[in-house]
């Protein structure tokens, strides 16, 4: 019985050193069951270290949490910041990142411009990019108008 007690003792032990010593990177990262981790920090960076999510090769979408909170990123091919939004559930608004920032919107309905290329999509939220007078413009639909 006390060998096993000892066994247990060490083994819980062993198991507490090897979560500290863990590395930092591994803590950087949360999973919202995905493929894929989103990222806790770097959101703005022009090049964070997380996975490139995008459907389209101009573009690059990064994908954030923190505390409950999504954001999505939106680089272009020169690795500039254009757009991110924050997200929980089907509640989407625009933050003040990227060149593009003012030319965002939050769409509710399922109306899509005349032309426009989906840029990403997946069961939250969908990310269209078009043009209107030469100016790069994004529509983004939470869940429920995604559909």
């Amino acid at each position: 019985m006390a060998i096993q007690a000892f066994r247990f003792t060490v083994a819980t032990t062993l198991l507490l050193l090897a979560t500290m010593f863990a590395s930092p990177s591994a803590h950087a990262q949360v999973s919202d069951g995905r493929d894929k981790p989103a990222a806790v920090t770097g959101l703005g960076e022009s090049l964070p270290k997380t996975s490139d999510l995008s459907s389209d090769p101009q573009w690059q979408v990064y994908e954030f949490e923190r505390d409950g909170i999504r954001y999505l990123q939106i680089n272009d091919g020169a690795n500039t910041a254009r757009a991110a939004i924050g997200q929980i559930g089907t509640t989407a608004w625009v933050l003040p990142i990227g060149r593009d920032a003012d030319r965002v919107v939050i769409q509710a309905g399922a109306s899509s411009p005349l032309v426009g290329r989906v840029v990403y999509r997946d069961e939250e939220v969908e990310v269209v990019h078009y043009l209107d007078s030469n100016r790069d413009r994004w529509i983004v639909r939470p869940r429920d108008a995604s559909r």
